[in-house]
């Protein structure tokens, strides 16, 4: 059965030309052309490179990428849902409703077998009944205290802590966030450039996991250093910009490098790598 990936091989086919001839152009490795003409895509470096070099291939060939990227998209469910299905519990086995009855009862039964009331007078009867009242009110008076000096003690500190509200309101905001690739370093010469949308302003953090360096220009690639300085491992670093983070990364596979909550894949970038982070308004 055909795949929607098969059309990128006929049309480049069809066109006379070699997959190193396509790697010249779009800057695309031959694996990774091979790969998205037999549909390999657990062999492609992660979501965001694997949906920028579907784009660039078809719109080099000169086709309609959304057949491909619709394709990708099925793959990646059926793959999560397969992932889900084999963590998922295994079904506890059901019991009949007789047999439910018969553990109530059994339960009943050892509750209440501690129980002994000792042979007494209709007078003396009700001063023991009484004792026994007494006795069961007392633990449920003592948690019913002890549960409103918690709720109690838990509003006093939700109303002295201001900045709780303010911490969770920014939470949201980066939840909401998306972040999506879209110009890969192969067809841009100020490296890869992502798109920032649903946000306020661009948020990057750079954690350091071993030695590193950065370079960071706020407001583009163009504009003149704003700071530059050595990484230490665990040395932590935020910037923050309304429209545009221009960062340069010495070895990013030594880094953590998050935007707006969102873990952007260095691993595989050895030497020093550019980045573009864009809001979209």
């Amino acid at each position: 059965m055909s795949k929607p990936t098969d059309r990128l091989r006929r049309t480049r086919e069809k066109a006379g030309l070699t997959l190193e001839h396509v790697q010249e152009q779009t800057k695309i490795q031959v694996r990774f052309l091979q790969a998205l003409e037999e549909a390999r895509f657990h062999e492609l470096p992660g979501k965001f490179y694997t949906r920028a070099f579907i784009r660039s291939y078809a719109d080099y060939l000169g086709i309609d990428s959304t057949p491909v990227l619709r394709y990708y998209e099925e793959k990646l469910t059926e793959e999560n849902l397969e992932e889900e299905l084999s963590e998922a519990d295994p079904p506890k086995p059901s019991i009949s409703r007789r047999q439910r009855m018969e553990q109530r009862k059994k339960r009943g039964e050892r509750r209440f077998s501690w129980i002994r009331f000792p042979r007494f007078s209709p007078l003396k009867g009700y001063a023991w009944l009484l004792l026994v009242l007494f006795v069961l009110l007392i633990p449920t008076v003592i948690y019913l205290f002890g549960a409103w000096d918690d709720d109690k003690l838990q509003g006093e500190e939700k109303s002295n802590d201001p900045g709780s509200s303010d911490s969770q309101t920014e939470k949201d905001q980066e939840n909401e966030a998306e972040v999506q690739l879209i110009k890969p370093s192969e067809t841009n010469k100020y490296g890869d450039e992502f798109e920032v949308k649903n946000a306020k302003e661009v948020v990057v953090t750079v954690e350091a996991e071993k030695q590193s360096w950065f370079r960071y220009r706020a407001g583009g690639p163009t504009q003149e250093v704003t700071e530059e300085a050595q990484l230490q491992p665990g040395q932590k670093k935020t910037f923050k910009h309304p429209a545009w983070i221009s960062l340069l990364i010495g070895n990013p596979a030594r880094v953590k490098l998050m935007v707006n909550g969102h873990v952007i894949d260095t691993s595989e970038e050895n030497s020093q790598h550019a980045y573009q982070l864009k809001l979209k308004k």
